[in-house]
């Protein structure tokens, strides 16, 4: 029985506590490879993306390349509509059996969030969702009823895209925050200038 880590996100970019998320999601629930899903339209985040989706599948792709464990997947990517995790885990069930384990790995803000989110009941049968938490979340967050939830025992790292993008655009060194092979795409390609 396959045991599927799904991380899935804008990654726009994509940065090392992306990476890390997905080295200790692999460990901790000893999973049998982490898939990386680049959002193609994503519906919390429509129009709002500064990378194209396939840019942000090829960054992801240089960022995972030869890690083992990692791979990336366009399959929301190659989806013309606006994407839904339901419609994403439907497809891997088909994909890899219905006998296979799926785990969302995702932040404890998101995990807060995911009673509201399409077919969520659906959701909650399909997965077991790996959190962590994020630093400077603010309030508490409440896990809803009815989910399998495992936290994951990770330090909070306060890293973002959107800081990323800022400190890109005003030409700073962000180095030490961005895999080397992604950020060479970034710069061959005049991202986030």
């Amino acid at each position: 029985m396959k045991r599927i880590g799904i991380l899935g996100g804008t990654f726009d970019p994509v940065h090392n506590a992306h990476l890390e998320l997905a080295r200790v999601a692999l460990e901790y629930a000893n999973l049998d490879v982490v898939l990386f899903i680049p959002t193609g339209l994503p519906v919390r985040k429509l129009y709002t993306t500064h990378a194209s989706a396939v840019e942000r599948l090829h960054m992801l792709e240089a960022a995972c390349e030869g890690i083992p464990g990692f791979e990336v997947s366009s399959l929301e990517v190659d989806r013309p509509e606006v994407t839904y995790t339901i419609d994403t885990l439907r497809l891997l069930k088909e994909h890899y059996g219905q006998q296979s384990k799926l785990f969302l790995i995702t932040g404890e803000d998101a995990a807060s969030d995911i009673h509201t989110w399409k077919n969520a009941s659906e959701i909650a049968r399909l997965v077991t969702i790996l959190y962590a938490k994020r630093p400077g979340a603010g309030e508490e967050h409440t896990l809803p009823e009815g989910f399998a939830f495992q936290e994951l025992p990770i330090l909070p790292q306060d890293l973002s895209s959107s800081r990323l993008r800022t400190m890109l655009s005003r030409g700073e060194d962000v180095s030490s925050f961005i895999p080397a092979a992604a950020l060479a795409y970034i710069e061959n390609h005049s991202l986030y200038a």
